[in-house]
């Protein structure tokens, strides 16, 4: 789950028009830094708690990890990218374990970074926003059997066609005219998190789908 500055769950107070401005801040972010920052970037590292807001929830990409910026030539860059001064923080309630948000070739040793990486990660924030659940938490099903990790859970969802309101966070479902909005934004979510890269949208499509989300 999101939660703000003080650290108590907050995903519940955000309203859809907040979450999707979010996303569109975060992946107009990302779609700079693989696009049109000097160097094509990969940030590596991101998760909610790496996301800064402004006291306008507009986010500010942040805290570009251990390794910081990675171009996709193996370099690291002296300096650069979004460093927003502002809070509150969007963090899980738990330490994150930067895994749930990795993208599986990502979790391979070894491996050479790949936009495709911050696309997958991006994906798991998506479904953090529309779900209200966090990916360190095994979401449960109506008959109380864990499953591996939100991704998953949520794909088995709309394959198994289930309801909406088995999956979203039960707050956006009192916006009824959110909800075309909210399932076109979760195909973009499970088409950031395809398990091959190969298939998965460049950061720059996929801040293109979500301007064009309630417009």
């Amino acid at each position: 789950m999101i939660t703000g500055r003080s650290g108590q769950p907050s995903t519940s107070s955000l309203s859809w028009s907040t979450r999707l401005r979010i996303a569109k801040g975060t992946a107009r972010g990302l779609a700079y830094l693989h696009e049109c920052s000097p160097r094509k970037f990969v940030h590596g590292n991101v998760k909610p708690s790496n996301i800064l807001l402004d006291n306008g929830f507009q986010p500010h990409i942040s805290d570009f990890g251990l390794n910081r910026l990675i171009s996709i030539t193996g370099n690291n860059p002296s300096s650069g990218g979004f460093i927003g001064g502002a809070l509150p923080y969007l963090q899980s309630v738990q330490a994150e374990r930067t895994n749930n948000y990795r993208a599986p070739e990502a979790r391979v040793p070894g491996s050479r970074p790949m936009q495709k990486w911050d696309v997958y990660s991006f994906g798991v924030v998506l479904l953090e926003l529309l779900t209200g659940k966090s990916p360190e938490l095994s979401p449960t099903t109506s008959t109380s059997v864990e499953v591996p990790d939100l991704v998953r859970w949520v794909r088995k969802g709309f394959e198994d066609e289930n309801p909406l309101s088995d999956m979203v966070d039960p707050v956006l479902l009192q916006e009824v005219q959110a909800k075309k909005e909210v399932i076109a934004v979760f195909h973009v979510a499970l088409a950031c998190t395809e398990a091959d890269p190969e298939i998965r949208p460049r950061m720059k499509t996929v801040s293109e789908n979500l301007e064009r989300v309630g417009t």
